[in-house]
């Protein structure tokens, strides 16, 4: 069957394909692609927001499958939720070739969702750059237009706050003021993204917010200041994370976990052991696999030896 027999045959499909009818799709080559850009314009648009799914929901489950020819190509879509889609298939591709791209997608698009989704999508070569795995031309590229957005009043509060989130990594003085700014804001989903990006800056001197924020009545804000702690490393968060360990919301109990992992130290080890018992099975798978990232990590117990604090 010829790839385009294959691709009409998938637009006529009623029912979600499985993975194997997908895997033809994968890692394309060059006169494939052409194909299929010569292709995909015809189908109608309801069809191209669900084969982008499609494609996005299996890759999430399979990472050896390589849709980001496709993806790329899709960045110029002329439906927006296709764009956004494209954007968010993505999340693998480490590629610079993409952050030109993606720069221009937050900088002009139409649509406020794919201007978001491209922010959130810089985010991870804001971090390669900072830990020099992108070219430093690049990374002042990002961080300039990052921060750009995050200045401009005229765009809306999703775009700006995804693009502080994303910066947050270059952890300059601008950015630290910008953080504060967006703590000191009455928009809840700008108080948000500030202790999510005080994480990302993995700087320990937000510390002493994080601790307050633990005690915030809005169970979102107890997550982010948790997700924040583990983000930053710090052994001393340890004591005020254990408590929410107890927490009347599941999701922060399995975020206590999550970071008491990635912390380590002798009380988040028994702390953890202790969540092998726990009445929840969600909780107890968390608590297994965060006991598996400590062994992995070398003996726990020497953490606090290695682990200086500040």
């Amino acid at each position: 069957m010829t790839l385009e027999s294959y691709l009409q045959e998938l637009i006529q499909l009623n029912t979600t394909p499985k993975h194997a009818q997908l895997i033809n799709l994968s890692g394309l080559n060059n006169d494939e692609l052409e194909v299929f850009s010569q292709w995909w314009p015809s189908v109608p648009a309801d069809r191209r927001r669900l084969m982008i799914e499609w494609l996005v929901t299996v890759v999430e489950d399979n990472v050896d499958l390589d849709f980001n020819a496709i993806f790329k190509r899709s960045l110029e879509d002329p439906d927006p939720e296709v764009r956004e889609k494209a954007v968010a298939g993505l999340w693998e591709c480490d590629d610079r070739s993409i952050v030109t791209p993606l720069m221009n997608l937050l900088k002009s698009d139409p649509d406020e969702k794919v201007r978001a989704s491209a922010a959130i999508a810089l985010g991870k070569f804001s971090v390669m750059a900072e830990t020099g795995k992108l070219l430093q031309r690049d990374g002042e590229r990002i961080k300039e237009l990052l921060l750009a957005v995050v200045d401009n009043p005229e765009e809306s509060v999703e775009v700006r706050r995804r693009s502080l989130e994303s910066a947050a990594c270059y952890n300059t003085s601008r950015i630290k003021d910008l953080i504060r700014w967006a703590y000191s804001s009455e928009d809840q989903k700008l108080r948000l993204s500030s202790v999510y990006s005080m994480g990302r800056t993995c700087d320990p001197s937000w510390m002493g917010t994080l601790v307050a924020e633990t005690q915030n009545q809005d169970p979102a804000m107890r997550f982010e200041a948790i997700n924040a702690f583990a983000e930053i490393g710090e052994e001393e968060a340890v004591p005020y994370l254990v408590p929410l360990l107890q927490d009347d919301d599941p999701q922060v109990q399995l975020a206590v976990v999550h970071a008491l992992g990635a912390i380590g130290g002798p009380l988040a080890e028994r702390a953890i052991t202790r969540c092998l018992k726990h009445p929840d099975e969600a909780i107890q798978d968390a608590a297994r696999e965060a006991l598996e990232q400590l062994e992995s990590e070398g003996d726990p117990l020497a953490f606090k030896f290695l682990h200086r604090p500040s």
